[in-house]
């Protein structure tokens, strides 16, 4: 099972509809988070992403992120009424804003307060619940404090992002931790972290035999066919690869357009861009020459001379 990871600013219902009518290979995909930061105030206006009716390629299950029981079960109860059977508690965001809060893996130094929530939570929704992790914020100490807690609690799986929280996405991943913490948990483990070919899934599955599920987030932007390819879809030629390519771009210009206003939508593309360069040989070129348009339509002339000119990755 391939799952689209929730990647804040990217991975949004514009992004994953656009994406499941050009390319197979996902199976579902969780939601970047929806935050409880303001309480009960505008829960239709910030879980929007999920809305059903925006919602129709794919399967998804919405991620929340929050310490209050209270606001979590409110947002469970409210999601549940739009269809929405199973959520993902975030508990690996490592940006500072969040952390410093006591959100996202800000919460692994503190087993306890993760603890309580669960013991509030579990029993008041109606939905299954998983987590999704980092191997501590600080250490990697921390993860082996966490798991005896998440053992505790009738959890659906556990993602796992094999890095530390003060790694932010940079760095090594901690292979060897999870490696010797996968048998101490007794929920199955979801991988996440660095699949961005089909040469990494196959180094990463080797490591982990017993995992069968994995999250791939940076990696579908890289290789949009990547998730396909690692089901057994054969290798494209380069042709075949731009053939497909440049229509998805040009179907999702189109969608970011009816639902973003002219001005950002511009921004909000060439953000896009700082991941999809990485799929060429040389990115800091191509986001350059995407970087230095103003409109839409300058940014539909340089996509397609990209497309034509630049070497991709094999």
């Amino acid at each position: 099972m391939i799952i689209l990871a929730p990647l804040q600013g990217y991975t949004d219902f514009i992004f994953r509809n656009v994406y499941g009518r050009h390319y197979p290979g996902i199976d579902i995909a969780v939601s970047p988070f929806i935050s409880l930061v303001h309480g009960e105030k505008g829960i239709p206006r910030i879980a929007k992403d999920v809305l059903p009716a925006n919602n129709r390629t794919m399967p998804v299950i919405p991620q929340i992120l929050g310490n209050s029981p209270e606001h979590f079960i409110k947002m469970a109860e409210f999601l549940y009424n739009w269809g929405y059977r199973q959520l993902n508690w975030n508990l690996g965001c490592p940006v500072k804003n969040v952390t410093r809060k006591k959100r996202g893996s800000g919460l692994l130094p503190y087993p306890e307060l993760v603890r309580k929530i669960l013991e509030d939570i579990i029993p008041n929704i109606p939905q299954r619940l998983s987590v999704k992790i980092r191997l501590g914020l600080n250490n990697t100490e921390e993860i082996y404090k966490i798991i005896p807690v998440l053992n505790d609690f009738p959890l659906e799986n556990i993602i796992i992002h094999s890095r530390i929280g003060k790694q932010m996405y940079e760095g090594d991943i901690h292979h060897d931790v999870l490696q010797n913490c996968l048998p101490l948990f007794k929920h199955e483990i979801i991988y996440n972290g660095n699949i961005f070919s089909l040469a990494d899934y196959h180094a990463i599955k080797k490591k982990y035999p017993s995992i069968q599920k994995w999250m791939i987030g940076r990696g579908v932007f890289y290789n949009p066919l990547l998730p396909a390819i690692i089901k057994g879809k054969k290798l494209h030629t380069v042709e075949e690869n731009n053939e497909l390519f440049l229509p998805f771009l040009l179907d999702l210009y189109n969608e970011l357009q009816i639902f973003i206003n002219v001005d950002p939508v511009v921004y909000k593309v060439k953000d896009l861009w700082k991941l999809f360069s990485k799929r060429f040989s040389e990115p800091e070129k191509v986001f350059d020459k995407i970087a230095h348009t103003h409109t839409m339509k300058e940014i539909t002339r340089i996509t397609k001379e990209i497309i034509e000119e630049e070497t991709i990755n094999e």
